[in-house]
């Protein structure tokens, strides 16, 4: 599949970007003028001309979320299947029906455990920071998501970042609100597990630092992924980040869901 970048980088309509597909989508109002369109199991509703305009879509959005040019980030999820792959995939509308955000994730059951990977996630800055994408996460991967999950074994929550802004938004869809890595704690042995296994499945097993949760050059499709570096105001939590993490370097964030 090829990707291009659209010059100049306006973003995209949702209507235009799900076409026909957007009548198979449940539609959940999130307030604030936005609308969530969620997609069940992507990769068996949507045929290769939907999934081709939902990359290229993504194209600008990301960038915007993230300041720096994204067209070789989705090239490479492309070529990997990530909406094959997805339990789940959302976009997010504005009230003019211009697509402002995304995010999806995975269920992964293991013998005795199951992962629940939330993958690629982002608002464009001025949508940031009103609290929508953890409301959203909230009701679609803990209130919903985990009742997919077998009912007899561990769940964790996981995620691949580099951010702490995310890593503060992911730690307060946990009850226990403890997530690892943590600033003053090492992680737990099953804990440590679960990255293990996450990064198999991601294809960065040979390059995690099990004990700290690091993958070293996790983003080698980019020269950069944040066009600047994100900060919380939580000095313990940007300390750990930026103390440990270079440019494409990343964080497997691991937390205990059920």
């Amino acid at each position: 599949m090829t990707i291009t970048q659209e010059q100049p980088a306006t973003l995209p309509a949702v209507a235009d970007v799900l076409g026909a597909a957007a009548e198979r989508c449940e539609t959940v109002d999130l307030g604030a003028g936005l609308t969530a369109f969620v997609i069940s199991r992507p990769g068996r509703v949507l045929n290769l001309s939907d999934q081709e305009r939902i990359y290229q879509a993504l194209i600008p959005v990301t960038t915007s979320s993230f300041g720096a040019d994204m067209t070789p980030y989705w090239t490479q999820r492309s070529k990997e299947g990530y909406l094959e792959r997805l339990a789940e995939f959302v976009l997010i509308s504005d009230s003019e029906g211009t697509m402002v955000g995304w995010t999806g994730f995975h269920i992964l059951p293991y013998d005795t455990f199951t992962l629940v990977y939330l993958d690629s996630t982002g608002m464009v800055p001025t949508r940031q920071s009103g609290g929508v994408m953890r409301a959203l996460m909230r009701r679609q991967v803990v209130d919903s998501g985990l009742a997919d999950c077998p009912a007899d074994r561990p769940v964790y929550l996981t995620a691949r970042s580099e951010s702490p802004i995310f890593y503060r938004l992911m730690r307060k869809l946990l009850d226990s609100g403890e997530l690892y890595p943590h600033p003053h704690q090492p992680a737990p042995e099953d804990v440590v597990e679960a990255a293990r296994h996450l990064a198999k499945w991601l294809g960065q097993e040979d390059i995690l630092d099990a004990p700290s949760l690091t993958v070293r050059g996790a983003y080698q499709a980019l020269d950069e992924l944040y066009g600047e570096l994100p900060t919380t105001g939580d000095a313990d939590l940007d300390k750990l980040f930026r103390g440990q993490l270079g440019p494409l370097d990343a964080f497997l964030l691991v937390g205990r869901a059920r």
